[in-house]
């Protein structure tokens, strides 16, 4: 069992008006939502990760646990998937945001498809940017309209987000009172590929600093990851499976395991001391 979703963002000028579709059906090909959202001005990359945000967003609240998400932009997708570094700081709170939601599925796929493989995602988005409004064609559940509570950061949000912290081998993750992930090193580096593998911790508990003997590739791969678990509501934290993160470094094949921290009565430790 699980979802199916193709994803679609557009904007007319990059910046421009924008458009979002989303397609969603179950494994069997049955339509659960279709919809095209007007985002007003934006460029395109960020309408593609609204669109992500959008999907994720209403196939949280069909209660099944596992995706199969396909996207027409090899960007998203790589970036969601760590093969591409985030170099704008345009997206930073997009990708965050996106990692966050991710963590309610148990498991969940992003591929890269053709134009012609995602028509109607395309389709719907620019219905969306033609009458500059949300056009919803069918919801499973009778949905009308956006949950304005829950719909995606504004540009402004996302362009004040932190920089890229590639650039420091002593990266803030959290502030004092953080909540505390357990890391495993499942699958060490390749030496010949890792420039820190042979200080290369074994496990750790992060909270508010990245652990001695962690290269910047390492870093940078988990770090959207760490951010999106610390930012999680305190009632939801205890509940958030273990995430899978590989590092994004050709060659390198390191794999970490991420956990919370839960305290003997179930809830989430909040310490300020870091490792």
């Amino acid at each position: 069992m699980g979802l199916i979703i193709h994803i679609d963002g557009g904007a007319r000028g990059n910046p421009g008006p924008a458009g979002a579709g989303v397609v969603i059906a179950d494994d069997a090909g049955r339509s659960l939502h279709e919809a095209g959202y007007f985002l007003g001005r934006q460029t395109n990359n960020a309408a593609e990760y609204q669109a992500l945000i959008l999907a994720l967003e209403r196939a949280a609240r069909l209660a099944d646990p596992h995706l199969t998400i396909y996207s027409d932009s090899e960007l998203l997708v790589h970036q969601i998937t760590g093969q591409y570094r985030v170099k704008s700081r345009n997206l930073i709170g997009y990708v965050e945001q996106a990692q966050l939601l991710l963590l309610r599925f148990d498991s969940w796929t992003i591929r890269h498809v053709r134009r012609e493989a995602n028509q109607r995602a395309d389709q719907l988005a620019n219905i969306a940017m033609d009458r500059e409004r949300d056009a919803f064609v069918y919801d499973v559940d009778g949905e009308t309209s956006r949950d304005a509570e829950h719909s995606p950061p504004p540009a402004s949000e996302c362009a004040a987000a932190p920089a890229d912290s590639s650039d420091s081998d002593r990266v803030e993750i959290a502030d004092d009172g953080g909540h505390t992930i357990h890391v495993v090193v499942a699958t060490p580096p390749d030496p010949k590929q890792c420039p820190g593998c042979r200080r290369m911790f074994t496990e750790c508990m992060l909270q508010s600093t990245l652990p001695e003997g962690m290269c910047l590739h390492a870093a940078h791969s988990l770090l959207p990851t760490v951010l999106a678990m610390n930012n999680t509501d305190v009632k939801e934290f205890a509940a958030l499976p273990t995430v899978t993160v590989r590092c994004i470094k050709a060659g390198c094949g390191a794999a970490f395991l991420l956990s919370p921290v839960k305290s003997p009565n179930g809830v989430p430790k909040n310490r300020a001391a870091g490792k």
